[in-house]
């Protein structure tokens, strides 16, 4: 999986998809990266049947995560986790992402797990990637946090990794994707991971 995260336009997320992106985030928390649903309903009706489009949540309550997911047609829900929240496996059928420092997702039950920085949710630091190997070889895990062109491959090839999400990385400014940089930071990633996909047993 390559997924390109804080999707608000459809220029960037046919972009995304031309330059080998799988799965598109949209950010219906609190964000620069924001997206109304009526936007990314519209974003995600125009994307082929294999592109996975994803939801974003954090801090918020599984009604109002619902009444987004029952506008946007999402194949998953990505939640961050909150310890006021009882994070489900499926909500409303669909999946739910668990994401998270390594520390807060490794023991979780759900399917696939989003292993963000150490630094927190959303905040673009890049990490000692290789923390989450052991992790990686034991269940579906998608790498995050601080992921860029310049340090794709090193990730990918230290923790060995499903998938791979970035948003800030590829962007110009908070909210505003780069054509160039999303070109750049997919076939790197790709390259990356196909290498590993070769390399396992």
């Amino acid at each position: 999986m390559i997924k390109i995260c804080g999707i608000r336009d459809a220029e960037a997320a046919v972009a995304a998809i031309e330059a080998g992106a799988t799965a598109l985030g949209f950010v219906f928390a609190p964000s620069p990266r924001r997206v109304t649903p009526e936007t990314a309903r519209a974003i995600c009706h125009r994307m082929p049947d294999a592109i996975e489009c994803i939801g974003v949540f954090r801090g918020m309550l599984l009604d109002e995560m619902r009444a987004v997911a029952a506008q946007v047609p999402l194949h998953a829900l990505q939640i961050h986790v909150d310890p006021e929240l009882e994070l489900p496996v499926t909500l409303d059928g669909l999946e739910v992402i668990a994401a998270g420092s390594l520390e807060q997702v490794a023991t979780l039950p759900h399917r696939r797990v989003l292993v963000d920085s150490p630094a927190g949710a959303g905040s673009g630091q890049a990490w000692d990637y290789s923390r989450a190997r052991k992790l990686c070889e034991k269940r579906p895990v998608i790498l995050a946090g601080g992921l860029r062109v310049a340090n794709v491959a090193a990730a990918i090839a230290a923790a060995r990794p499903a998938g791979v999400d970035v948003s800030s990385g590829v962007e110009l400014e908070p909210g505003t994707k780069d054509p160039g940089m999303i070109l750049a930071f997919c076939t790197a990633a790709l390259t990356a991971l196909n290498e590993i996909s070769e390399t396992r047993p």
